[in-house]
């Protein structure tokens, strides 16, 4: 027998001290992106919160999905507080982001923000050859491995090399793209990519 078969109905009082220790626990707690791998120059990032769960997801899906307008301020200022603290103060040459398959220009304005905020400047350059399906929609890595094989260049790809570059996405999944552009860019010199989100899916080490 449970609460709702002898039909008591149970409130529960939040006091503002547990209030304010969530939302700390909420602005404090950064996923790590754990996609080093041996083949690439490619090292762990960080996320600025969890997709699905959190309020951070709901503005990302409002904005992606239901014409919410560019990601909001305080977004970014939750984004950038996860770059400071994982990456203190280390050195990046140039910011890159993630061509959109669906997103328009959401993560390029973004990225926009976070170079102005950071002082890194920002390449247009990386672009996708082909039209790819949604990532989304793959079960498997494999199959988003290999929706994204080989369709990502640089334009004036020689401005790569010996860069250390922070590469923005909005959504981290299966981390399959930034595995990928990490392989790509490490093939044209690059000496370090990071990635930095604003959110990584609850299932993203899955």
């Amino acid at each position: 027998m449970c609460d709702n078969c002898r039909k008591k109905n149970i409130q529960l009082k939040v006091t503002q001290e547990w209030i304010d220790k969530l939302t700390d626990f909420r602005e404090t707690y950064f996923p790590v992106l754990e996609v080093e791998t041996n083949t690439s120059n490619l090292v762990n990032g960080i996320a600025a919160s969890y997709y699905g769960i959190s309020n951070v997801g709901k503005a990302l899906h409002r904005c992606k999905y239901e014409n919410g307008g560019d990601f909001p301020d305080w977004l970014l200022r939750l984004t950038l507080k996860a770059f400071y603290n994982y990456f203190g103060k280390e050195k990046f040459d140039i910011i890159l982001y993630v061509p959109p398959t669906e997103s328009g220009d959401l993560v390029k304005k973004f990225a926009e923000k976070i170079s102005k905020s950071l002082d890194i400047p920002i390449y247009h350059t990386l672009k996708k050859n082909k039209i790819t399906e949604p990532q989304k929609i793959f079960q498997t890595n494999l199959l988003k491995t290999e929706n994204l094989k080989n369709v990502f260049t640089v334009e004036n790809a020689q401005e790569i090399a010996g860069k250390r570059i922070l590469l923005i996405d909005d959504i981290f999944d299966s981390g399959a793209t930034v595995k990928e552009i990490g392989k790509y860019l490490s093939k044209l010199g690059a000496v370090k990519i990071a990635p930095l989100v604003i959110a990584k899916t609850v299932s993203g080490d899955l």
